[in-house]
């Protein structure tokens, strides 16, 4: 019914839409702000920039009709890992992980998101962090991702 394939350079930008739906769902689920309409375009750039580096690279489910229905996305950082490290390291973000509505429930978030942290394995990433929704979270632990320190406090 699925099939999962990398993305081309053209479908690089229509990643960033996808991360739009996403951070626009996690403001109605979550309560984060939903980015300004004008970010898509920043993303875009970003995204085309990186995958151009070979930091950045998509995996896509697409249906039948060779629609894309969901991606994910796996982005290579030099950074610490985690507070305190003494040395930064090949570190290896999730991102960009949506689903259209009418095609969840298959399994493609959790089959996307082990496929990009393999290939952030093979770039020698040690670890892969990402935020979650709380939607997503119970398939980021069915997939082996754990709870960070990380806390947050609004100061408005």
């Amino acid at each position: 019914m699925y099939e999962t394939r990398w993305t081309t350079n053209e479908e690089i930008t229509i990643m960033a839409d996808y991360w739009y739906r996403m951070a626009s769902e996690m403001e109605e689920t979550d309560g984060i702000p939903k980015p300004e309409l004008h970010r898509v375009e920043e993303v875009k750039h970003l995204f085309v920039k990186e995958s151009n580096l070979g930091n950045l690279m998509f995996r896509v489910a697409i249906d039948s009709n060779n629609n894309i229905v969901a991606c994910a996305g796996g982005l290579i950082r030099t950074e610490y890992s985690y507070p305190l490290a003494e040395e930064q390291s090949l570190f290896g973000w999730v991102i960009a992980v949506y689903t259209l509505k009418n095609h969840r429930n298959n399994g493609l978030a959790y089959k996307l998101v082990d496929e990009i942290c393999l290939w952030l394995k093979q770039k020698g990433a040690k670890r892969a962090r990402l935020w979650s929704s709380s939607t997503g979270r119970r398939v980021y632990e069915d997939l082996g991702f754990k709870n960070m320190m990380d806390m947050s406090k609004p100061l408005s």
